[in-house]
């Protein structure tokens, strides 16, 4: 059994001028999923961003609803009462589903990036609930992600954006951890510089074992289960 084809956005947030820095996980997180999928990338002026698509199937094993295999009642030979049948297991099927992956980094300042994610969800038909944003994560360490189904910006500036463009803040999240600053310090100053810094070697290599193996199943995890639960 074959399931309608979904289609997905997944943002990749980041400063496009300044690759590879704290600040620019996400664009790093959607660079490796484009190159699983042997995705090319290419630029879209009129969204002011890079686009690379990706299709797949995946199986699904689906709950059968029981209005679709009632139990029936079965009158006894010398009554008319029904006789009790013995309540089922839960029974799932198995479906198949065509998912297109829309992957996409803005060409712009990260502060204003949400236009291009408004723009390419218009252009493309899909609705908020189908878009799903990567972005960099100060409260966590590197590595570790974290999946919010909706909420605040926490201060996030491309999130700010996003929720701006979109009119909304109804829209998935995928949070990576990138440490916090080695000093005590929170001032703003600390933290844009902590953020706008380059990763180390062994962050490279932990974000490679940590994130990139699985980040690509994560968002077809979240963006295809019907009840995935929200994690702050």
């Amino acid at each position: 059994m074959a399931s309608a084809p979904r289609h997905i956005l997944v943002v990749g947030l980041g400063n496009y001028t300044h690759p590879r820095t704290r600040h620019n996980v996400g664009m790093m997180v959607v660079d490796s999923i484009a190159q699983r999928f042997n995705a090319p990338w290419s630029k879209k002026g009129a969204w002011q961003a890079e686009v690379a698509t990706a299709t797949t199937t995946i199986t699904l094993k689906r709950r059968i609803p029981a209005s679709r295999n009632p139990p029936a009642a079965v009158a006894a030979a010398d009554t008319t009462l029904p006789v009790p049948v013995p309540r089922k297991k839960e029974q799932f099927e198995l479906t198949t589903l065509e998912l297109t992956l829309t992957l996409l980094k803005s060409l712009q300042l990260m502060n204003v990036s949400g236009t291009s994610v408004s723009r390419a969800a218009r252009d493309l038909g899909i609705p908020v609930t189908d878009i799903l944003v990567i972005h960099d994560d100060l409260e966590r360490d590197v590595g570790k992600i974290s999946f919010k189904n909706e909420g605040s910006a926490n201060g996030h500036n491309g999130i700010k954006s996003c929720m701006k463009s979109l009119g909304t803040q109804h829209f998935k999240r995928l949070r990576v951890g990138i440490g916090r600053p080695p000093t005590a310090s929170r001032s703003s100053k600390a933290v844009a510089d902590f953020v706008l810094g380059r990763f180390k070697q062994q962050e490279i290599e932990q974000l490679e074992q940590l994130v990139y193996e699985k980040a690509g199943d994560e968002i077809i995890r979240v963006t295809t289960s019907p009840t995935v639960p929200m994690k702050r």
